[in-house]
């Protein structure tokens, strides 16, 4: 179908309906995609989807692709809006049903990990980052804790 075709078929969207279902997979720079990859099979549990281990698969079968990048850079951004100025902001969440245990692996790993703190309703959660410094959060949920 070509374009101007595209422009005539367009549908309104009802309102409130979201056109976009879920985030169906991930990209992270990384440094090393070799050591990247074992590091997130080891300490996070991942599976490796191909050989290369550029694609790994979370445990609701979430894709996460790590890519090279040509510069040293990561996913994090600076901003005001969070907790404090000049904050340094993780890219993702994580969800875990084994948080103590995922907090024991990354401390293992030599990462940089904060400490667990408990959100009240919002759960256990904690910051961490990957040997690229990525930086995420990883909670868990207080309805399954």
């Amino acid at each position: 179908m070509n374009e101007e075709a595209l422009r005539q078929e367009i549908i309104p969207n009802k309102v409130g309906t979201p056109l976009l279902k879920r985030v169906s997979h991930s990209y992270l720079p990384v440094s090393d995609l070799k050591r990247a990859s074992e590091w997130y099979v080891q300490y996070l549990g991942l599976k490796k989807e191909n050989p290369g281990g550029s694609i790994l698969i979370l445990g609701n079968g979430q894709w996460l692709f790590l890519l090279e990048s040509k510069t040293k850079q990561n996913a994090n951004f600076v901003t005001d809006h969070w907790n404090g100025n000049d904050y340094e902001m993780f890219s993702l969440t994580f969800e875990t049903e084994d948080i103590i245990n995922l907090h024991a692996s990354l401390r293992q790993s030599g990462t940089y990990v904060e400490s667990i703190e408990d959100q009240g309703s919002c759960g256990l959660q904690f910051k961490f980052k990957d040997p690229d410094g990525n930086k995420f959060n990883v909670w868990q949920d207080p309805l399954r804790s």
